[in-house]
């Protein structure tokens, strides 16, 4: 399994590419920084549960949605890859 961080990353940006928005779009619309929020979307950075705390809350999903882990965002989010490649 993953770590928190990672999995943090995945969650986030699960829930942006299901908005189809990108990191900047995404993150200015609920005033957050991006290129702190693009280090944690690649696990690069570690987070206190404050910040998970004002992330959730920004993005309206529970500090649960964001470090729970699953298997099928990750599919999910490589199949989105695929269609931005081949678009």
């Amino acid at each position: 399994m993953p770590s928190l961080n990672k999995i943090l990353g995945i969650n986030l940006r699960y829930y942006r590419f299901s908005e189809n928005l990108s990191q900047e779009k995404y993150y200015s619309k609920y005033k957050l920084s991006i290129k702190h929020l693009a280090n944690i979307e690649r696990g690069k950075e570690n987070v206190s549960l404050d910040f998970v705390e004002k992330i959730s809350r920004a993005i309206d999903k529970s500090p649960n949605d964001l470090l729970t882990f699953d298997e099928q965002k990750i599919i999910n989010k490589k199949r989105v890859d695929q269609k931005t490649i081949q678009n």
